[in-house]
């Protein structure tokens, strides 16, 4: 009996999770598929990658026939819907995880007709953005009556979920876990260097980081800000650091691979992260970045934003700050920055929380007891 993890991309760079997923709950038993590869398909599992039709006009004609026929406008028709069934029929596949909301819209029917379980894992803009189209709120509907069970990152967005119509008792609270291992702290940190990951988006708010740290370098001129991630708010970072005249102490490094996001993170002294609700009512989940941040020994200077409390001990781990208050973001820095000490004791609480408390094995653990009470694989 088979595991298929499915996806919209698995090669999204920050998407580790579920290329995590895919190998480690139940390696040599799972299976992959995607509806939206970019790249190369994973080489180490059996992996379907479904294409709808590269005519323009027939690919509008099949989003007419999957909203009308099962539900959602995503849903694989004709030879690709018989590809997968075929597919998962081969691999002889006992449960689904679908990777965010969407991809368990486009396999819903697929996995009624074949009797198989359907867990769905949400991550974020999937249930507070895209819910506010129509479309999406019919498909989730229809997820809600047939889907063997949920998964998301915190206890607060399990009421995100809830708020969507997802039903309560059906949603299993999984953070996403990290290989703590991977991450540690150089054996030399001056105490001048603060770190950002993430994408440059909205919901990251990374001017609002950017100001805060301003704020901060007026006390502690010593300091430095490296951002790591690209995104639509790149342009104004830039504007932003030209305005605030830190061109000499701000680097934005763009997107980097993991092994470098690692490297960076284990030289730096202090992590920042100033996500808000979007304008358009986007949130994060976990905050992924901030368990990376924790298990390299870093203090952790966050919004209290979502289910951001359950990831930071707030006073023990790092700070917790108000959305969009830069003030008392930039006091927080200030005082991690001024004292060597703090900065070592919050930094080895950090790290031991998250080598206790999100580490993949135990992680892993979970979700492959939540799959196995659904079917066996």
């Amino acid at each position: 009996m088979t595991l298929l993890v499915a996806t919209q991309n698995p090669n999204a760079t920050a998407e580790t999770y579920v290329r995590q997923h895919m190998r480690r709950i139940a390696p040599g038993r799972t299976v992959g598929l995607s509806f939206a590869l970019e790249g190369a398909a994973p080489s180490d599992l059996p992996f379907l990658a479904v294409r709808g039709p590269a005519n323009p006009v027939l690919r509008k004609l099949a989003l007419l026939a999957g909203r009308q026929r099962y539900g959602f406008a995503g849903a694989p028709v004709g030879r690709s819907r018989r590809q997968v069934i075929r597919f998962l029929r081969e691999n002889g596949v006992s449960v689904v995880l679908a990777e965010f909301g969407p991809t368990g819209a486009a396999l819903r029917d697929i996995c009624g007709v074949l009797n198989i379980p359907l867990v769905v894992n949400f991550h974020g803009y999937d249930a507070t953005v895209m819910p506010q189209r129509p479309e999406i709120r019919r498909a989730y509907a229809l997820l809600a009556r047939d889907a063997a069970g949920f998964i998301c990152g915190s206890e607060h967005f399990r009421g995100t979920l809830t708020d969507i119509g997802l039903p309560t008792d059906r949603i299993e609270v999984i953070p996403c876990g990290i290989h703590s291992d991977d991450f540690g702290a150089a054996a030399e940190r001056d105490g001048h260097t603060v770190i950002a990951v993430g994408r440059l988006t909205a919901k990251k708010a990374p001017d609002l980081a950017i100001r805060a740290f301003a704020l901060a370098r007026r006390q502690v001129p010593g300091l430095r800000l490296e951002m790591i991630g690209d995104g639509p708010k790149r342009g104004a970072c830039e504007a932003m650091i030209t305005e605030l005249g830190l061109a000499d102490s701000v680097t934005l490094r763009g997107a980097l691979d993991h092994s470098q996001v690692k490297s960076s993170l284990s030289r730096a002294d202090i992590f920042i992260q100033h996500s808000i609700v979007a304008p358009n009512g986007d949130t994060e989940s976990q905050g992924i970045s901030l368990l990376e941040a924790m298990a390299s020994a870093l203090p952790v200077v966050a919004t209290d934003h979502n289910g951001f409390s359950e990831t930071v001990a707030d006073g023990e781990t790092g700070y917790l700050v108000p959305e969009r208050d830069v003030e008392a973001m930039a006091a927080r820095i200030v005082a991690l920055a001024q004292d060597a000490d703090l900065r070592a004791r919050m930094g080895a609480a950090g790290q031991q929380r998250a080598r206790r408390d999100f580490d993949e094995e135990p992680i892993t653990a979970r979700l492959r007891a939540c799959l196995s009470r659904h079917a066996a694989f």
